[in-house]
């Protein structure tokens, strides 16, 4: 059976999301849903049951800039079968026009095979990368060494920290290795719409945290002649304390290429790494598009 999610079945479904880190993504974009809180980039949830298994599907509609570029995200709380997978894809490509012209897709390994086979075989759609990634969750257990963490914090007196301001809005997105410039406008809501974080210096943006539009936390940088300062940390403190508070699923992706950063994440003491209810690590796919 194949079904789009209403409104209440998202809130019906939201506590599971919540309860399994590998979905922490799809809690938190049912979570914006619900609260509509990022209108141009709207959500529909598809569910697929076949063969004693679930497939959730979240197509994000992109309606900045004027070019369509979706994303799409899948799901299950079960054993894969790729050719379940593909129904429900041809599923959704009878009902949503813009499938076709998805920019970025995201999944399990196991997910994103079948996933990147069909959009090669009804679209013809070319990658410009696959980057694989473990995802790490903060557990709510966290949220008190967090906080005890932010009331330790220092700066020099001529430094600020809070929020990223709008017309911080040209640097942050300069500064952002996915960046192109029709992003300008996605980075811009995001600011609006999303917590952030930002030390300031003098009244100008020297390191700054964002999330992205499920949640995730998103393009931390630091300008290099601000950095060994510990101002990472804070930044990253201070919007992980803002996602608690707003009911956000604290969670970052860290590509397996980069063994420094994917090293100590492991081993840190807060962060726990996404596994399979069998203690499995999983890895996640994100696969960009050519824009055709």
């Amino acid at each position: 059976m194949f079904y789009k999610l209403s409104t209440q079945q998202l809130k019906e479904v939201l506590p599971f999301f919540k309860s399994k880190p590998k979905f922490a993504l799809f809690a938190n974009a049912a979570t914006f849903e619900i609260e509509k809180r990022l209108p141009n980039h709207p959500c529909d949830f598809y569910c697929l049951e076949i063969n004693d298994s679930k497939y959730f599907y979240v197509f994000r509609h992109d309606f900045i800039p004027d070019t369509s570029r979706p994303i799409l995200m899948i799901e299950n709380d079960q054993s894969v079968n790729e050719n379940d997978v593909i129904h429900g894809l041809e599923q959704i490509e009878s009902v949503e026009p813009d499938l076709g012209n998805i920019e970025l897709l995201v999944a399990t390994s196991a997910l994103s095979a079948p996933g990147r086979k069909f959009f090669i075989k009804h679209f013809t759609r070319s990658e410009d990368y696959n980057v694989e990634c473990n995802n790490f969750c903060l557990p709510l257990s966290a949220q008190a060494e967090i906080q005890k963490k932010i009331g330790g914090m220092t700066l020099p007196s001529d430094f600020s920290i809070g929020s990223t301001r709008l017309s911080d809005s040209e640097v942050v997105n300069s500064t952002w290795k996915f960046a192109t410039p029709e992003t300008i406008l996605q980075t811009k809501e995001i600011i609006q719409r999303l917590p952030t974080s930002c030390i300031h210096h003098k009244d100008k943006p020297v390191a700054f945290e964002m999330i992205g539009l499920h949640g995730q936390l998103n393009h931390q940088f630091t300008f290099p002649e601000y950095r060994n300062r510990g101002f990472g940390g804070m930044i990253e403190n201070t919007i992980v304390s803002k996602c608690f508070k707003e009911g956000i699923q604290v969670v970052k992706s860290v590509e397996l290429s980069n063994k420094e950063v994917l090293k100590r994440s492991m081993d840190h003491k807060l962060w726990e790494v996404v596994r399979e209810d069998d203690g499995e690590i999983i890895v996640f796919d994100y696969t960009q598009y050519h824009l055709n």
